[in-house]
């Protein structure tokens, strides 16, 4: 009786992790939400060796099944995150049921089980958190470096102008506030910013406080380190000034790069000014998003336009203006694929 319990929720268990592998890999085009259902579909084929697939299909009995429903269920779903959703539920239900069937079976095969259920946890975190602020991420044009000493209007209304004009992925720097005072700004930000993708710099520690994601520079945490502390869904980013640095970047696990200065910048310290002529190199060494960063306005932007840039990250031509909406749709016009560009 219990491998057929077994065989029962070994199918529906690798059904729904497949439902969410093809709607992370052809709905969100994710490719780590993608790889995250994958792997527990290899633990659990790992699961099924260990049980033995001969013993498994012995036991199965469709036709004297009491709960068999030959017609599709009687169920509606109103979006492809809908059935997602629904399919990672059915497959964690199924896993628990897998490992405590398994312990009468193989002691081997239910601990494996305990470890698939865990990934399908986390799989969940990639599909329904970690990918929606990827593809934020990488459907942004401008990242807005925030500072609130930097804006000429109240910081909160600078932020409803720039969600207003389409803005969506912030980043904040509070260089000189307190860990007590960056994490209450980053926390009334957040509120005022729902489904817009928020990063917090240097400070992996406030980032995990606020469920955001964290920019680290080269003297700061490594990408994975500075994962561990803000949480497997954060957003990760680095600053770099060479491929050099762009290349160890990526294989360090970031999601994204900043790379500059472009420009002379009166915004921060810079280590070195790169310039425009760096983008091309970079950008053809990595597979990430890379962002030019340093002194970027909507007068200079086209340089870095006509150097191949797609992406920029802004701070004080923004936060300085009479009218922050209004510089964020002229950066936006002035770069690649927008319209009118």
């Amino acid at each position: 009786m219990s491998l057929r319990i077994l065989d029962a929720n070994l199918n529906r268990a690798r059904e729904g992790l497949r439902t969410c592998e093809e709607f992370a890999r052809l709905v969100l085009n994710d490719a780590r939400a993608a790889e995250s259902a994958k792997s527990v579909r290899r633990t659990l084929a790992q699961v099924s060796d260990l049980l033995g697939l001969e013993r498994l299909l012995s036991a199965r009995n469709v036709a004297a099944d009491p709960g068999l429903r030959p017609d599709a269920d009687d169920v509606t779903r109103g979006s492809a995150a809908d059935i997602a959703r629904a399919a990672i539920k059915r497959a964690q239900e199924a896993l628990r049921v897998i490992e405590e069937f398994s312990q009468l079976e193989s002691p081997q095969a239910a601990a494996l089980a305990a470890k698939a259920r865990y990934g399908a946890y986390e799989a969940e975190q990639q599909l329904f958190v970690a990918a929606p602020r990827r593809a934020v991420l990488h459907s942004s044009a401008v990242m807005v470096l925030v500072t609130r000493k930097l804006c000429k209007l109240p910081w909160q209304k600078v932020l409803q102008e720039l969600l207003a004009a389409g803005a969506c992925l912030f980043q904040l720097r509070e260089k000189d506030a307190s860990a007590r005072e960056f994490a209450e700004f980053a926390h009334a930000f957040i509120e005022l910013a729902p489904g817009a993708c928020v990063i917090i710099n240097d400070r992996a520690d406030i980032a995990a406080l606020c469920g955001a994601g964290v920019h680290v520079g080269q003297d700061d945490l490594d990408p994975q380190s500075a994962r561990e502390v803000a949480g497997p869904c954060a957003i990760v980013g680095v600053s770099t000034h060479n491929v050099t640095e762009a290349l160890r970047a990526q294989q360090a696990g970031a999601d994204y790069i900043g790379l500059g200065a472009m420009f002379e910048t009166a915004t921060k310290e810079v280590q070195s000014v790169a310039g425009p002529a760096m983008i091309g190199p970079v950008q053809s060494g990595v597979q990430l998003p890379v962002f030019a960063i340093g002194g970027i306005t909507p007068e200079n932007v086209g340089q870095v336009r006509q150097a191949g840039g797609g992406r920029v990250a802004v701070s004080g031509a923004l936060l300085s203006a009479d009218q922050p909406g209004a510089a964020y749709a002229a950066l936006i016009k002035a770069l690649p694929g927008s319209e009118g560009a």
